[in-house]
């Protein structure tokens, strides 16, 4: 990679100012009963809220002023085209059935790329006041959480065997076509449990160590790009259902030790589903 020390440190600074600027849009709005405008049709429904598109408009307002030639994409406005390598991939309500429903695990997702593999990111759950930060940068790869103040190095746990394994999705009964359900329910029945409907902050969990596996589908590249840094900065690993770059959604699966990945692809291969 080309890019100097600076270049970094000056993003991850503004990063924080984004995260800032995103809190003082959403959480007030979260305490709100807001309208809600549904982006997919009668069978599917995709809800979209003033938090949404003003969080995401700002984000970019701001970007654009610190570093005009940085590219911007997110999940709500049209891209923007740069004239560097460096990109911005924004989520700033990722979650938003929860966010409607009251449920406080909704978060903002920034993701800060080079070349369009991801160095930066940041999963910050405002509603519970944790930040989770990672930093693919430098020779060493990096994560920590911020909650009420206090910084804390994020490390995943090394379960060994899925027995022993915690599972996470947000919703399968959603996010998966019928075979693709048929081999997460073979996960789910041999792992020591599952929890579902946290979002984001499931994979927040797993990089504190205290959840093993995350597998979902249906994933957008601004669900999947902050992620990555916090995942693999705390030691665990993010790869697509064969085991490809996940840098553009898709199907995802996350470990927090990667020795546990060979045997959920041999499950997760077997889906029938394209």
């Amino acid at each position: 990679m080309t890019f100097t020390p600076t270049d970094i440190s000056d993003r991850l600074a503004l990063m924080q100012h984004l995260s800032e600027a995103a809190r003082a849009i959403t959480l007030p709005l979260f305490e709100t009963d807001l309208a809600i405008t549904n982006k997919g049709d009668n069978v599917l429904f995709d809800p979209v809220t003033e938090a949404d598109i003003e969080g995401e408009r700002v984000l970019r307002q701001i970007i654009r002023d610190a570093f005009p030639k940085d590219s911007i994409e997110g999940e709500e406005l049209p891209d923007y085209q740069g004239e560097n390598d460096f990109s911005w991939t924004l989520d700033p309500i990722d979650g938003t059935r929860g966010f409607i429903a009251g449920v406080p695990v909704w978060s903002t997702l920034i993701a800060l790329s080079y070349q369009g593999q991801p160095v930066l990111g940041l999963i910050d759950v405002a509603a519970q006041d944790k930040c989770y930060w990672g930093d693919l940068s430098g020779e060493t790869k990096r994560a920590w959480r911020v909650h009420a103040g206090e910084t804390t190095t994020l490390n995943t746990r090394k379960v060994d065997t899925l027995k022993a394994a915690i599972l996470g999705c947000t919703e399968p009964l959603a996010m998966f076509k019928p075979g693709e359900r048929a081999a997460y329910e073979i996960i789910r029945r041999g792992v020591r449990f599952s929890r579902l409907g946290l979002d984001a902050y499931g994979y927040g969990l797993l990089c504190e160590g205290r959840m093993d596996i995350v597998i979902e589908g249906l994933l957008k590249p601004c669900d999947v790009r902050a992620l990555m840094p916090v995942i693999e900065g705390a030691g665990g690993k993010i790869t697509g259902w064969h085991g490809q770059n996940p840098v553009d959604g898709g199907r995802i699966v996350c470990v927090g030790n990667e020795a546990l990945l060979p045997e959920l692809y041999t499950y997760l291969q077997r889906a029938m589903d394209s």
